[in-house]
């Protein structure tokens, strides 16, 4: 268990006769939170109900002729967010807090509120430390590991080249119903990609794309440049922070989504609370700080957070497995 002592903040402690302006980072924000429909969930578990008609028929009538009949099948589609809980409780000695220059507290914020926003994206864009209380793998609640299960993602090969990767993205539609590519893959399943999402460091790979005959597939008079649209769908790219603390590299290189279907639940947003009294146990029980015996304050920092992927094959409780639709796909480099 980790506090914050007076050698952790050395620097900002003791007043200096010269004023010094000390200087905050910003917060990065998270990449799920902005592309993902938000959804304000006023309990723990949100269910959605949408009635699926499957099929209908209609039919041509003469003039004078009888009308026909038609009794639809009607079935239900149910989906369920539930929120898990995050959090942090940051403690420091109480006279480390009064002799610094600046609120201690406020300062280490923006470093929270990014671990906030890495754990979550990390968790439901890459399945990584992701909430049980969510649900299982192939349950739609993890994106790139469920488009794994589905066959949407689509590796390079060992010698990766040029129009090898470009296939990958687009998919060549050599043969309909299978598709050798991330755009494809969406469209077969009838889904309209929104975004690619791409790691930072992939743009000069991107950049220097080359047909058949050495021009920039992505170039003009001016030279070559990192594309911000691929096939007409729109491309962002992670920042530098969130690319070197949260993408994992070898899972994709870029992922290509309809990202209406996916839905980043709020039960709570991110609540501060701090306590001068009380005690902080390790998971055994045993009493680790006692902060009004150790002269000890302690910042706590809560948010409750849901995560689904909503396509046919993760309503009632179905798993996603090998052919079935999903509104993700993504290219990754070779990893074998």
């Amino acid at each position: 268990m980790s506090r914050i002592a007076r050698a952790d903040v050395a620097g900002i402690v003791v007043p200096n006769e010269v004023s010094e302006e000390i200087l905050k980072g910003i917060a990065e924000t998270s990449m799920i939170q902005s592309l993902a429909k938000p959804l304000p969930m006023v309990s723990n578990v949100h269910t959605f109900t949408e009635a699926d008609v499957t099929g209908a028929n209609a039919f041509w009538v003469g003039e004078g002729a009888r009308k026909q009949t038609d009794a639809p099948p009607m079935s239900q589609k149910v989906w369920t967010i539930t929120a898990a809980e995050m959090a942090v409780i940051i403690p420091i000695n109480e006279n480390v807090a009064d002799d610094a220059e600046t609120d201690l507290f406020e300062l280490y914020k923006p470093a929270i509120e990014t671990a906030f926003a890495n754990k979550l994206d990390t968790a439901a864009i890459f399945g990584q430390d992701a909430p049980t209380a969510w649900g299982a793998v192939a349950t739609g609640v993890h994106l790139l590991p469920d488009a794994e299960l589905a066959g949407h993602v689509f590796e390079e090969a060992v010698t990766a080249t040029d129009a090898e990767l470009l296939d990958l993205i687009n998919g060549t539609g050599a043969v309909p119903g299978t598709p050798d590519g991330a755009l494809q893959a969406l469209e077969e399943d009838l889904y309209n990609p929104t975004l690619i999402l791409a790691y930072t460091r992939f743009k000069a790979r991107l950049r220097n794309l080359k047909d058949a005959d050495g021009r920039f597939i992505f170039g003009d008079a001016g030279g070559n440049r990192a594309p911000t649209v691929i096939s007409d769908v729109p491309v962002q790219y992670t920042t530098t922070q969130q690319g070197s603390g949260v993408w994992v590299p070898l899972s994709a290189h870029m992922i290509v989504g309809d990202w209406q279907q996916a839905t980043i639940g709020t039960r709570a947003g991110l609540s501060y609370k701090a306590f001068d009294q009380g005690t902080i146990t390790d998971g055994a029980g045993q009493v680790l700080y006692s902060l009004m015996e150790q002269d000890m304050v302690a910042l706590r920092v809560t948010a409750r957070y849901g995560f689904k992927i909503f396509c046919d094959d993760s309503a009632n409780s179905e798993t996603i497995t090998s052919g079935d639709e999903f509104p993700f796909a993504a290219v990754r480099p070779y990893t074998a």
